[in-house]
């Protein structure tokens, strides 16, 4: 290998450990939001985090299926 390859692989490993560090920042950062808005919500009279993700979640709609009838004495 040459000296050019092997300045490269240390390059590659430098740069992943920062995309890395970044990923790793950015999913502490969202969970302390979330972590705050779910502590937070209550004393503001915001809505819960239920309510936002059943507003603002995935768009799945549950078929109508009738119920099947219970014949009760």
């Amino acid at each position: 290998m040459s000296w050019l390859g092997f300045v490269l692989v240390i390059l590659g490993i430098w740069l992943a450990f920062k995309v890395a560090g970044v990923v790793l920042r950015l999913i502490v950062t969202v969970l302390i939001v979330i972590a705050a808005y779910w502590w937070l919500a209550p004393y503001f009279g915001w809505p819960t985090l239920g309510e936002l993700f059943h507003v603002l979640g995935p768009d799945v709609r549950v078929p109508d299926i009738a119920l099947p009838e219970l014949g009760l004495p």
